[in-house]
């Protein structure tokens, strides 16, 4: 398979496990992760789906990337958080359960949280456009020279913030994620890349 089609399934695939994964977390109840904790409370408080209010703060976070970047807005990456807005309402109305008993809450969330790392994991090394959350997590690593895990933390701890003024559906998941989510992304990402995107003996040959 050449690489492009490869990086193309990838970049597809990544974002529909991810998608997958949020919406686990969320079926969990045990505390959405914190992006998505702030959608739900505007989703909760304004009205408008999950998916509606990922792709509005999606495109003032762009804005914030091309002042940063000092670059225009990249059309692709709204294209991307358009895809996994869609992508998470579908999940969330297929998946319409709501675990009760505590066994399978942990259960769910910690197979959400692996399939929201892995999904970010794969598609961040596709080369696409990254979601603009992602995309500024990378532009504070490289201006400020922070490692992922260090700048994913700033990111998702100052979305943690804007969750707790609004109440969102916040919990000890919240906190896991938060904190947990930076280390397994870099943990992943160079397995990922050798499994998928580095060429075999055989290939180059």
């Amino acid at each position: 398979m050449g690489k492009t089609m490869t990086r193309s399934l990838s970049y597809i695939c990544g974002l529909i496990i991810k998608s997958l994964g949020i919406s686990l977390i969320l079926r969990s109840e045990l505390g959405a992760d914190a992006w998505n904790g702030f959608f739900v409370a505007m989703s909760e408080w304004i009205g408008f789906t999950v998916g509606s209010w990922l792709i509005t703060c999606g495109v003032l976070i762009t804005l914030l990337n091309a002042f940063l970047s000092k670059k225009t807005p990249n059309p692709l990456s709204l294209l991307t958080i358009v895809v996994l807005g869609f992508c998470i309402d579908f999940w969330l109305d297929t998946l319409d359960f709501h675990p009760v008993q505590l066994f399978y809450q942990v259960l769910i969330f910690w197979g959400g949280f692996l399939l929201a790392t892995i999904g970010i994991s794969i598609y961040v090394q596709s080369k696409y456009a990254l979601t603009p959350a992602d995309q500024l997590m990378y532009i504070l690593t490289e201006r400020y020279a922070m490692s992922l895990t260090a700048s994913k933390t700033v990111i998702d701890g100052s979305a943690l913030l804007f969750a707790l003024v609004l109440h969102g559906p916040l919990g000890l998941g919240t906190f896991i994620y938060t904190f947990l989510c930076g280390p397994f992304i870099q943990f992943f990402i160079p397995k990922i890349e050798r499994l998928l995107f580095t060429d075999s003996p055989t290939t180059r040959s």
